[in-house]
């Protein structure tokens, strides 16, 4: 790969400690707004593009051979069709269930082949639109609820080209695997197409196996714009969810008995005609064929499909013999095709092929087979061979897969003894112990990259042929998940002693582990590597402390480096190795792999930093206010302004959005701890557009089946708060007036009136959730409101002055109270008694206790202090700035902070390992020239230039001296001589020669990127700041005069058609400052803050472009 000889500013913003970028980028610009719509158009797509329904179909129907319209026109002249078709509401959704192999999914190929013309997707000029999804238990890329959507949006995309740029959330990374952000897509989708009738169809409802609920809650619900067919085998859960669905038409294939035999008969003349041509029989042995089948098929497709499948591979002689020897049903047929592959010579090698098949967690490609099972053949034998594995299996291009689901269910629950003859635990194992032997030809840079700045999408360009990586994407995914079955079924065999799992995979994560994440950042699938570590760590036990340990090293060091690698698979090896910490086990086993842009590497503190997590908000406006952890698991919730997220802590590095909450309503929310339901308010409008709405009803829904418990009409009056208590059975909600409880079926069972100036502050149940407490403020007074929820009693404390929290001690019913002085009080609710509890020499605003009695967590605003419980000595003191709240879970290994602008989780281990952390308390973004010779970051609130060549720090700056707000961009000059700082409201340009300062004051968001010019001979310098602006984005062009100190910015005005004009000069500055010779002595005075500059008038260019100052006259953009 060659070396850009143009000269870039490259910059990557770091949030938090975890944002680090060495080495160059490559950036490609797209000159027109048109074409840059079209590429953001492809992108889109191809985010989505994990399969595309239009091949699954076109493969369903080759491996049925064919599609034949007499198996399926009947339906057409249904009358439950006929209603779906004419009935605007009554026939919405039409529901075709079935047994297994009565033809579902090819009497829905059928009905998109009918309805396709019509639509957009056919060519048609037509305002009609179809979408389609077919579902396969067997695939995991085709078994989910995710998945189904992005297939639906997919196609209605292709239709629709010009709704995409106007999505919301499209350019978020975390949007394809977060649920809520696709459903929320998708409904947008459907109500913002053009006038028309919109057909959605899904093939085999029942094979989602993953968060099938929330697909049968969306079909109940979506609009009546959209109608929709879906097919699944007779299962209750489905029908009990349809059931509720007025606007529903079922048809059962088993009370259409005629149609479909009539059908299966046509298929039967058709595949016999086709044999008979290709064979070349005689009249009479088609007769008999023919006839055969149609006294034996029973209604069944499948069954017929696959004797004729079988027929194919006889001589034209052997067929009528062959014929008679095929029994009635399904089962009987796949045990007789087991039978005939227990008699062939190859016996194991078939059976060894299908037990891999049975049991890996996707089909496998044809190398991936290869390579799982040692197969000592090419991948233009490999076909063959499948097709000697009875009529089980087929290809699909170049991957294998299960002709029908009933297939595997009967090689699974009939056939398991001939296939895993050692057991299933044996079988799993091995296949884990096959998959760390494939991967041990991984290493560095796989694809021969060089460069650790090559952007991932520049590395899948200059991929090899052969692609080196083909043959390891199974086992680098899905290793761990074996080892995971083996050990749950040694488990159950009560042979556990015999499993050694945990040394093979401590040896690969020694051996491989930077490798292995390489390879899934080129896979795009880093997820992958959080899975596999935690499910490593989840099974060791406490005498593997050691590896224990490596996992949870290496699972720090993935959280921190992740955001880096995904779009740098390289820097694994240079920001990775060169930001860890000293003490690192990663670091340590891996240094030798450093990147050679180092020669020593940069001063960092030796151990990890409690921070394990930090989430930051992208919207300034969506603040969280509390936070809600789980007793008994790591569920930790956040509810924000607009939003509920959802936190794993112990197995997710970042929160999942699980609700979206309407910008202009007053609608609230409360998750019930054990995650199974949510409260929440609706309001009178569904519409985002919306004025501001009042709350009309209180809703409690299952979240697993995404269905409505109960609700209740609110009868204009406005819910203030909620509260479910800790073990989920009641829920608390508070008006103006009134504190109301409700059991979980929607009871009332206590109601308490409270006075009209009270306002609730905050809330703190009991362990046992009998008791909770109400911090009420009333003007200026603030009291303690205590509740029994179950006898209804009540008492009030109102003599303690100001209170910031007040918290029940974990299994007591004790309450302690901050009143924000560095005394914290305790009232022992059962005797109402008030005490002191403790002084502390500080303030405390909020505190936490651990579960297990051991130690309490007490914060003022900027500092948590860790106290043991018993003693009350102080353990440990931390900076954490600014905090709101804090939380400890439910196994005292974690403390969740909520600042204005984050989520961050600390590690209590390392917060109490003894040590004062360093003064050094974390980096915060990194900024680098191409050359990688320099580095500026932000730490100790100062901003610092690290001179990589001399192993030194070039300069120091405290960025109270001219930093106003948060920084937000910074970026090198070509020459390194000058260092561009943009916070919330100026740009400051720093000269690193002179430490001097100029700046432009400037309000500018706190996104975008950022470029500044070498000094110019005329002594005149350029800033440039690419600003978003909803999928556009604006460029500033901003000039530095001459004179520095107090200055007044030129002002450049940009049309539009001058922003790229390829190698030419772009601009001509007028200066509006003295003309005189700028001189790096003349910098040396002390910056002062320049007056408001006037407006200049942006240039708008595609948004998410890099860009940086190139050539020799620093003109140029």
């Amino acid at each position: 790969m060659e070396n850009p000889s143009s000269s870039s500013v490259q910059s990557l913003n770091a949030s938090g400690s975890s944002r680090v970028h060495v080495g160059n980028s490559y950036n490609i610009t797209h000159h027109h707004r048109k074409g840059s719509e079209q590429d953001s158009v492809k992108k889109y797509l191809d985010a989505l593009r994990s399969t595309d329904p239009r091949d699954d179909k076109a493969r369903i129907e080759q491996t049925n051979g064919g599609l034949l319209k007499d198996s399926y026109v009947w339906i057409l002249e249904s009358p439950e069709f006929i209603t779906w078709r004419d009935e605007s509401e009554a026939g919405r959704l039409l529901w075709i269930r079935g047994d297994p192999g009565k033809g579902k999914t090819m009497l829905l190929s059928g009905l998109i082949n009918e309805l396709q013309p019509l639509t957009k997707l056919g060519g048609a000029q037509s305002s009609n639109t179809i979408s389609y999804f077919f579902c396969q238990a067997t695939n995991s890329g085709l078994n989910n609820y995710t998945a189904i959507l992005k297939g639906l949006i997919y196609l209605l995309a292709i239709q629709h080209p010009t709704v995409v740029p106007h999505l919301d959330g499209k350019h978020d990374k975390d949007h394809w695997n977060s649920k809520v952000s696709l459903e929320r897509t998708f409904r947008k989708m459907v109500d913002d197409t053009t006038p028309g009738e919109i057909y959605l169809l899904i093939d085999a409802l029942d094979e989602c196996v993953k968060d099938l609920p929330l697909l049968l809650a969306l079909i109940s619900s979506m609009s009546s714009r959209a109608k929709w067919i879906v097919t699944s085998r007779n299962r209750c859960e489905i029908e009990e969810l349809f059931g509720q669905t007025s606007s529903k038409v079922a048809l059962s294939l088993e009370l259409h008995e005629d149609s479909v035999s009539e059908a299966v008969n046509s298929y039967i003349s058709y595949r016999t005609r086709q044999l008979a041509d290709r064979k070349k029989l005689k009249k009479s042995t088609a007769e008999k064929i023919h006839d055969h089948l149609s006294q034996n098929a029973h209604g069944t497709f499948l069954w017929v499909a696959l004797v004729c499948q079988r027929l194919e591979r006889c001589r034209a002689w052997e067929i009528p013999s062959q014929l008679v020897q095929f029994p009635q049903g399904l089962n009987q047929l796949y045990a007789q095709m087991m039978d005939q592959i227990r008699e062939s010579d190859s016996c194991d090698l078939y059976m060894s092929v299908l037990a891999v098949a049975t049991t890996v967690f996707r089909p496998l490609t044809f190398v991936e087979l290869i390579a799982m099972e040692s197969l000592d053949i090419d991948e233009e034998t490999l076909p063959d061979l499948i097709v000697e594995c009875g009529s089980f299996l087929t290809t699909k291009g170049n991957t294998v897969v299960f002709v029908h689901k009933s297939a595997k269910d009967f090689l699974l629950k009939e056939s398991s003894n001939l296939l895993f003859r050692s057991g299933l635990a044996q079988h799993q194992y091995n296949l884990f112990q096959r998959c760390i032997a494939i991967l041990q030809s991984l290493h560095k840079d796989i694809y021969g990259l060089f460069y650790p700045g090559v952007l991932l999408d520049e590395a899948l360009r200059n991929c090899p042929n052969p692609d080196p990586w083909d043959n390891l994407k199974y086992a680098c995914v899905f290793w761990a998940d074996h080892m995971r079955e083996a050990y749950k079924l040694f488990a159950q065999d009560e042979i556990i002693d015999d499993f050694h799992g945990a040394d093979a995979a401590h040896d690969f994560i020694v051996e491989k582990f930077l490798f292995w994440l390489e390879a899934l950042a080129l896979c795009q699938n880093l997820s992958a590597a959080v899975k596999a570590l935690i499910i490593l760590r989840d099974l060791l036990g406490k005498e593997q402390a050691s590896y224990k340990e490596l996992i949870e090293d290496a699972l720090r060091f993935l959280y921190l480096f992740s955001p880096v690698i995904e779009d740098y698979p390289l820097q694994i090896y240079a920001s990775g190795l060169l930001f860890s910490p000293h003490n690192s086990l990663i670091r340590q086993r891996f240094q030798q792999h450093t990147s050679g842009v180092f020669s020593k590497l940069p001063k960092v503190d030796d151990d990890w930093t409690p921070i394990r997590s930090i989430y930051e908000y992208d919207d300034k406006h969506n603040r969280a206010k509390t936070i809600i952890l789980a007793p008994s698991s790591d569920l930790l919730f956040v509810p924000t302004s607009f939003a509920l997220f959802r936190w794993h802590v112990n197995q997710e590095p970042m929160p999942e959005l699980v609700e979206r909450i309407n910008r202009n309503s007053h609608e609230k929310m409360a998750p019930s701890p054990d995650g199974k339901w949510l409260a929440f308010t609706s309001s009178g409008s569904n519409s985002e557009s919306a004025q501001i709405s009042a709350q009309c009803a209180l809703h409690v829904r299952d979240w697993n089946l995404n269905r409505i418990i109960w609700s209740k009409e609110l009868e204009d009056r406005q819910v203030l708060g909620m509260g479910i208590s800790p073990d989920s059975q009641c829920l608390l909600v508070w008006y103006d007036e009134e504190l109301e409880l409700y059991d979980i079926k929607g009871a009332m069972p206590q109601r308490w009136p409270l006075e009209p100036k009270d306002r609730v502050i905050r809330f703190s149940f009991s362990s046992d959730s009998t008791w909770v407490a109400l911090n009420i403020k009333r003007i200026t007074i603030s009291a303690i409101y205590v509740f029994n929820l179950r006898t209804g009693k009540r008492a009030k404390n109102e003599h303690i002055g100001r209170i910031y929290d007040a918290r029940f001690i974990p299994n007591t019913h004790s309450l302690t109270i901050c009143t924000g002085k560095n005394t914290v009080y305790l009232w022992r609710v059962l005797e109402e008694k008030l005490e002191t509890w403790g002084h502390f020499d500080h303030s405390v605003v909020r505190l936490a206790f651990s579960h297990s009695d051991s130690w309490l967590a007490l914060m003022d605003h900027r500092r948590l202090y860790m106290y043991d419980r018993s003693h009350r000595t102080l353990l440990q003191v931390n900076e954490v700035p600014f905090m709101q709240e804090i939380g400890v879970s439910f196994d005292d290994q974690t403390i969740a902070c909520l600042t204005p602008d984050s989520i961050c989780l600390l590690d209590v281990q390392a917060l109490l390992a003894g040590k004062q952390p360093s003064r050094r308390d974390g980096f915060k973004s990194y900024y680098f020239p191409e050359n990688g010779q320099l580095i500026a970051y932000e730490v100790d609130g100062k901003i610092e230039v690290w001179d990589a060549t001399k192993f030194d720090i070039l300069c120091s700056l405290a960025m109270s001296d001219f930093v106003l707000g948060k920084v937000w961009a910074m970026a090198f000059s070509p020459n390194r001589h000058y260092l561009a700082v943009a916070d919330e409201s100026s740009i400051v340009v720093w000269n690193l020669n002179s430490q001097s300062l100029r700046r432009l004051s400037t309000r500018l968001r706190s996104e975008g990127s950022l470029a500044v010019s070498n000094r110019r001979p005329d002594g005149s310098q350029w800033v440039a700041a690419l600003q978003p602006r909803g999928s556009l984005s604006t460029l500033l062009l901003l000039a530095l005069c001459q004179t520095a100190g107090d200055e007044r910015p030129a002002v450049i005005e940009l049309s539009r058609a001058n922003v790229f004009r390829g190698q030419e000069e772009v601009v001509k500055a007028n200066q509006n400052a003295d003309e005189n010779e700028d001189k790096d002595a003349d910098e040396t005075r002390p910056a002062k803050r320049a007056q408001p500059r006037e407006c200049i008038r942006p240039s708008v260019v595609p948004r998410g472009l890099g860009f940086g100052w190139a050539g020799l006259t620093d003109e140029r953009v």
